[in-house]
């Protein structure tokens, strides 16, 4: 059966079995060794109490690693140093793991973890090896979100010194550091401002520098920094190692108010690059200082200019006109925006945001942009039959509607104007005495309608009648028809009933209905006739 013992060095490459009273063993009967893993470290923890500062590992005693479980084999690993914990071991939401996984530094690819997938891998020693943000990601989502696991990432990243912390106050180095780094508004090529030189070579001393990590023309994160201090400023790039190994070399975040920048002078101007932790700056005729004056520290474009932005776009520039808002107010615009984005109100004859609502007003042969809430003030009437708003001076109000018609598409009829749905009937009435005949012929034309309207009403009642008489008689053949019941619409309107009547023809005796007497009537003069011998 294994036992397990605590090393401890004995010169620089020897190491020995210890007592539990921290004495090279053999020592008399002192206890060295321990039935188990479990036993010999919580051993080595006692001895580390009395001893903060001893170095002691758990190692076999006299067997191979083969021959204990793999749980006690990954155990003895981190003991005797084979395996590097990472830089969350000893956190409560791993540790809650630990003996799952025996999560460690990759032994085999650089800046990656290696650990046991599960009992079974564990079994055959084969461990999986995955980048430690997928990791993380995948087992501990739950305890950690994507900020908690970027800055584990960057720790194990710096406890493997894959990252080496620069800092220079060399206006070439800086530059390039600016030009290939991380993006942001400094980050271009010195052509791209308007000052002579790139603005951040004034960051080359006396109190500011660039710190950064990666190569020199491909930086991965850049912040300017007062060494002397110990500040840092924004971080762009990857802000989380950069950020990490500032922290670790004593910097904290802070601004550059008080510092001094170099003194380069351009024309009228200086050389200044935005400044994103300090105010605007101070000339004492040998550096600029931050915070302390009135020169800007907010343009982009590389000089200490008092410079104007455009309100509607934010970019630098010169004022071109003013415009206006519905509402009252106004701004200056630049150039771009002006020509862009305005439109000219013809009623208030002043250029207004095209944010505002406006109305297209016809005209024959132009056209004008009214606000809305201008374009009766402007004389405009809308045109249903066009379905556009026209100025009220090419337009005319039908006499028969009073709905406003372009002039073209009326007709004037004897001193009106007319619409074609109210256009009469053509007839002559060249007659002066007939003049406006037309609108009697349009009332008399609606009379004469409303009348035949009725007159089909009463028919159709009548028919319905005879139609629920013809009914009840088929479904009651036995019953007598009803007595008084009118013939037709006629009779109905009369008051007189068809009757049969014998009488004389020619000498010869026949049965003849008596013709009904009410003019209209459905039934005709005979409607069923016997000659009798």
């Amino acid at each position: 059966m294994a036992q397990f013992q605590i090393l401890c060095p004995h010169s620089e490459n020897e190491w020995r079995p210890i007592t539990i009273d921290f004495r090279f063993a053999p020592t008399g009967d002192q206890q060295y060794l321990w039935p188990s893993f479990e036993e010999a470290e919580a051993a080595r923890r006692q001895l580390l109490a009395n001893s903060p500062g001893a170095q002691l590992r758990i190692a076999l005693a006299g067997a191979d690693i083969g021959d204990v479980d793999w749980p006690t084999r990954e155990k003895l690993r981190f003991a005797d140093g084979t395996y590097a914990p990472t830089p969350w071991h000893e956190e409560a939401w791993y540790q809650a793991r630990h003996e799952e996984h025996f999560c460690h530094v990759s032994t085999e690819q650089l800046g990656k973890i290696a650990f046991t997938e599960n009992a079974a891998k564990g079994q055959v020693d084969r461990q999986l090896v995955m980048s430690p943000g997928r990791y993380l990601h995948r087992f501990f989502s739950s305890d950690l979100d994507n900020n908690a696991i970027e800055g584990w990432c960057a720790r194990l990243s710096v406890q493997l010194d894959e990252d080496t912390l620069k800092i220079t106050q060399d206006a070439d180095e800086i530059e390039d550091v600016y030009v290939g780094g991380p993006s942001s508004c400094m980050a271009h090529e010195t052509n791209e401002f308007d000052s002579f030189c790139h603005p951040t070579r004034v960051y080359a001393g006396p109190d500011t520098a660039i710190a950064y990590i990666g190569s020199r023309a491909d930086a991965r994160a850049r912040s300017v920094v007062w060494p002397e201090l110990k500040i840092y400023t924004s971080i762009y790039g990857d802000v989380s190692r950069l950020k990490l190994l500032l922290e670790n070399a004593g910097y904290s975040k802070g601004s550059l108010n008080g510092a001094r920048i170099r003194r380069i002078v351009d024309g009228d101007s200086f050389v200044v690059p935005y400044i994103d932790a300090g105010d605007d700056l101070a000339d004492d005729g040998k550096f600029l200082i931050v915070g302390h004056g009135s020169i800007p520290s907010e343009n982009t474009n590389g000089l200490g200019d008092r410079i104007w932005y455009c309100p509607r776009c934010e970019q630098d520039g010169s004022e071109h006109d003013i415009v206006y808002f519905r509402d009252g107010s106004s701004e200056e615009w630049c150039y771009h925006c002006f020509t862009d984005h305005t439109v000219f109100c013809a009623h208030n004859e002043r250029p207004y945001s095209d944010a505002e609502t406006f109305i297209t007003v016809f005209a024959d042969g132009d056209e004008h942009d009214v606000l809305e809430e201008d374009v009766d003030a402007f004389g405009a009437v809308y045109v249903e039959d066009r379905g556009d708003w026209w100025l009220a001076t090419c337009c005319r109000q039908c006499d028969a509607s009073g709905d406003w018609y372009h002039a073209d598409d009326l007709t004037e009829y004897h001193g009106e104007w007319l619409c074609d749905d109210h256009l009469p009937v053509a007839f002559a009435d060249d007659d002066a005495f007939l003049l406006n005949a037309h609108v009697l012929t349009f009332r008399q034309f609606q009379e004469d309608m409303a009348g035949i309207a009725a007159e089909v009403a009463k028919w159709q009642a009548a028919g319905d009648r005879a139609r629920a008489e013809w009914l009840r008689r088929a479904q009651h053949p036995g019953e007598q028809p009803l007595q008084n019941a009118p013939c037709c619409a006629s009779h109905e309107r009369s008051g007189y009933d068809c009757v049969r009547q014998p009488r004389s023809v020619s000498g010869r005796r026949s049965s003849v209905t008596r013709p009904c007497t009410a003019i209209g009537c459905c039934r005709t003069s005979t409607l069923r006739r016997s000659l009798i011998p």
